[in-house]
This record gives structure tokens, C-alpha cells and sequence, in this order.
């Protein structure tokens, strides 16, 4: 028995033990690392010599937390999804920050008072953006947030990826150092345009910055996130803000975009096995970024990687086809990584449409109406815990449909913006 064997059996030992003397901890058979759950202890993960167990639940005991179904079979009525994504989106209204932001908390600590952090913001703004559909219903909420975010990127650095907001955020240690960045840079590509002239304005510059910032954080590999527990998914975030703003005009290095349809490209292969190293192991979040770029980069004009691409999303759409229940389950429990790949895998579908968008649309709203809380809230059982943050990434998720129309109406009949 090698010391590195002998040592993690030890450790497992101690997990087993703390179980049955009622700590509420519990090993996972997860093929690609040991994850506990850790709802007594206030780390996310615990290094002995070469060996490395994760805990992957944080404190996660919540009195809004719901009980999660066994498997993931629906149980709410689809027919409703549009009033549960507006109770959402109503609930995110109540708990918006005084300085226009929102706030998911420091890792192990999510509360609806935390302070403002760019990611969470940003994801909230989408989900604010989308369920209005057109209309001005949240635009008070909208512009005050924007105006955060818009602060943060103004006052960061010129030359760092980053932008201004906490460190230690559940964002942060789940999804990438650089998610902030990335979800700013996404929810202007969405928002940009459609608010009054003054802060479109602001709008239009914060943009270019924000923009700047995601290409100076690409690596060598072509990927832009790398330290986090699912950086997959902050990848596909900041690969999906790139190609959006080319679409909008802005100027994008075409390397940068090449060596990013490259890296997306590769995710996935032809049996629609996919590469889950900076997925958690979790085949949801890496099929879920994968089709969502390689969907957009195969329509993008300026692609070198056409063919790559339309391979990589035709394999992962054929194991969304074969595989929603096993995907759906994610990482055994609802996270906002896992609303995060629901809306990844609705937005691309929705696109397309279809019978198997409708089969995907009618599963994922069942399963979402029927596990909302009373208030409108969606909430975390493992990771990104936040009801903050999970019930944005919902409302998103069932927003799909309505978004995809929209996006096909505008590119139908351009219009001036409002203002």
C-alpha cells in the first residue's frame, strides 16, 4: 500500500467516522475525485501531503432550502414557467443592494445581505433583462445595476484582467478567479442598447473596457478560466461575450477568437464524449459550455472553425437528446452551476428550435416550477449556494425561449434603440 493510498484511506476513515457519530458528512463515488459534503465545517477543501479531498457543500444548511427529488423528474407544470421566471425575477427586485448591486457572499456564508459582487450582479441584470422581454417592467432595477457593474470595470486596472469587486466570492471559488469579468462582459453584450441614452452611452464604453479585459485573460490554450472548482462554464461565459460583441461591432482580436474556437472545439468528440477536467468531473457543465460556444461559433461569419464546430455541436446536442436525465442530475444536487448549464443548453436549443427544444424546454420548467420557493426563490444545495445567485440563473434558464424569439425578431426587423 503506497503512503499516498494508506493516507487518503485514512482520511476516508475519519469522514466514515464523523458520519456515524452524526456530523453530517457524506462520501460521494464520484470517478474523477473524493467529494464529501461538509454542511458542519466552514472549508471547501482539506490537502494531506499529495491527497486532496474536496468539499463540495460548503454550509449549506439553509432554512429556505427544499428537499431535492431523488432523480430529476419534473413535478411542477411547465404551462407555468413564464409566471415562475416573473416571481423570480420579482424576488431578485426585493433584495437588490442600496449601491445597485447584488451579492452572493463569501464562500460558506451566502445571505441575501452579502455584499454586491460583479458576477452575481451581472447574473441578476440577465435574468432582470430577460424576463421584461422588451418591456420596461424592471428598467429602475436595470439601469441602477448597470451602473454598478459599469463602476467596477471603470475603476479596475487597465491592464489586469480583473475587474473591481470582493475576492473570496462563491462566483469566484466555483466558477474562476475571472468570472466577475466574464459575466459583465455577457450581460452588456445582452443589455447594451436597451436603456436610455445616458447610459447606453456609459454602456458602450464600459463594453469596449470590459471586452479588453476578457481577451488580456486568454491563456495559451485558448481557454480564459482556470482557477476554480468548475472554470468550464466562466470559459464558455467569456468565449460567448467575444463572439457577441463581434456581432455588435466591436473590435475583437481574431486570434483571440480563433484560439478560442480551437479550445471549445477540442471539449468534445465525435461520440459526444467530453472532456470534464475543468468540469468537475460533471458531464452537465461540460456538454452544457461546449454546445453553448460551439452552437454560436459555427454561425459566426469570420470562423475558421466552421467545421469543427458544427461537429462539436452536433455531438453534444445528440447527448442532450440521448442523456437529459443523467446530464439534468448534474452534480447529484441543484447548484447554480447546474441552473447555469440548464440556461447554457436552453439558449442553444431555443436557437434552433424544434421538437427536441420543446422536449428539453417542457423538462426543465416542469423540474424548476416544481422546486421554487414560496417567495420566488431558487436555492443552491451544494457549490454556488446563493438564492441570490441560483434563483437568477433559474429565472435565465426559463427565459430561453422568449430570448431566442427576441433575438430572431431584431435580427428580422432592426430597430433604434430605446432612449
Amino acid at each position: 500500500m503506497t503512503f499516498r493510498t494508506l493516507v487518503l484511506r485514512s482520511a476516508l476513515a475519519l469522514i466514515a467516522a464523523a458520519a456515524l457519530g452524526g456530523t453530517a458528512l457524506a462520501a460521494s463515488d464520484a470517478p474523477t475525485q473524493t467529494r464529501v459534503s461538509a454542511r458542519s465545517v466552514g472549508v471547501d477543501r482539506v490537502d494531506l501531503g499529495d491527497v486532496s479531498i474536496g468539499y463540495e457543500d460548503g454550509l449549506l444548511a439553509s432554512r429556505y432550502a427544499r428537499e431535492q427529488p431523488a432523480a430529476v423528474t419534473g413535478g411542477g407544470d411547465p404551462a407555468k414557467a413564464g409566471e415562475s421566471r416573473s416571481k423570480g425575477a420579482s424576488f431578485l427586485k426585493t433584495i437588490q443592494n442600496k449601491d445597485g448591486g447584488w451579492g452572493a457572499g463569501d464562500w460558506g456564508q451566502a445571505n441575501d445581505a452579502a455584499a454586491s459582487d460583479v458576477a452575481t450582479a451581472s447574473m441578476v441584470l440577465l435574468a432582470l433583462h430577460r424576463d421584461a422581454n422588451g418591456s420596461d417592467v424592471h428598467q429602475a432595477a436595470i439601469v441602477k445595476g448597470v451602473q454598478y457593474v459599469l463602476g467596477a470595470i471603470a475603476s479596475a486596472p487597465r491592464d489586469s484582467a480583473k475587474v473591481t469587486t470582493p475576492e473570496g466570492t462563491q462566483p469566484q471559488r466555483k466558477l474562476g478567479a475571472l468570472v466577475d469579468t466574464h459575466m459583465a462582459a455577457m450581460m452588456l453584450s445582452e443589455v447594451i442598447g436597451t436603456l436610455d441614452d445616458e447610459t447606453n452611452l456609459a454602456m458602450d464604453k464600459g463594453f469596449g473596457q470590459v471586452i479588453a479585459k476578457v481577451q488580456l485573460a486568454q491563456r495559451a490554450d485558448g481557454s480564459f478560466d482556470g482557477d476554480g472548482w468548475a472554470p468550464v462554464l466562466s470559459n464558455s461565459i467569456a468565449a460567448t461575450s467575444l463572439m457577441r460583441a463581434e456581432d455588435k461591432g466591436l473590435a475583437v482580436d481574431a486570434r483571440v477568437l480563433d484560439r478560442s474556437e480551437k479550445y471549445q472545439a477540442a471539449q468534445v468528440s465525435e461520440d459526444g464524449t467530453v472532456d470534464t477536467s475543468t468540469g468537475a468531473g460533471v458531464d452537465l457543465y461540460a456538454v452544457a459550455g461546449s454546445l453553448r460556444t460551439n452552437s454560436m461559433a459555427g454561425k459566426r461569419d469570420k470562423s475558421g472553425n466552421k467545421a469543427a464546430s458544427a461537429t462539436a455541436t452536433r455531438a453534444a446536442t445528440g447527448r442532450v437528446a440521448a442523456d437529459s436525465d443523467r446530464l439534468m442530475a448534474g452534480f447529484g444536487s441543484i447548484g447554480g452551476e447546474e441552473m447555469l448549464g440548464y440556461m447554457m443548453i436552453s439558449d442553444s436549443l431555443a436557437e434552433e428550435g424544434g421538437e427536441q427544444w420543446t422536449t428539453w424546454e417542457n423538462k426543465v420548467g416542469a423540474y424548476l416550477v416544481g422546486i421554487q420557493n414560496n417567495d420566488g426563490s431558487w436555492v443552491g444545495h451544494h457549490c454556488i449556494t446563493s438564492r441570490t445567485f441560483t434563483t437568477a440563473a433559474a429565472v435565465m434558464a426559463l427565459g430561453s425561449g422568449d430570448w431566442a424569439d427576441r433575438q430572431a425578431s431584431n435580427k428580422a426587423t432592426p430597430g433604434p434603440s430605446k432612449g
